[in-house]
């Protein structure tokens, strides 16, 4: 069952979404297995950037630096993103498998996504 919910971590704040904002699926023909997809409109509309692999990826800054509005993230497990490049800064957790049709309303993180991180012992989003 989800929840919202909010935790600290290394001094900065991860949420969850709120109840029936994120869901989880296990096959998505938008966003390839071991992905990180995210969009620059909410509902999974606009430009799509794609990160894949595991560790910190500025690629989200580089081709959509603060413009994206929705997120999924097809890895099997605990990914961060973060508001400035290096995985930096403030950061919000998915869970495995997670998706946010709007970044804004569940996370207040629209447009603020920079960096990425994929950790080889990613813990548990709360």
């Amino acid at each position: 069952m989800k929840k919202a919910a909010l935790i600290a971590l290394i001094g900065m704040v991860a949420l969850t979404p709120a109840a029936g904002e994120a869901s989880k699926g296990k096959t998505d023909k938008s966003c390839p297995d071991d992905a990180i997809c995210v969009w620059t409109k909410s509902a999974y509309r606009g430009e799509r950037v794609v990160v894949q692999g595991n560790g910190v990826s500025n690629k989200i800054g580089n081709k959509i630096n603060n413009e994206a509005s929705s997120i999924k993230n097809r890895f099997d497990q605990t990914i961060f993103i973060y508001d400035k490049r290096d995985a930096t800064g403030e950061l919000r957790c998915l869970g495995s498998l997670d998706r946010v049709r709007n970044l804004g309303a569940s996370y207040g993180f629209d447009n603020r996504v920079a960096s990425s991180d994929v950790p080889n012992d990613p813990g548990v989003c709360i």
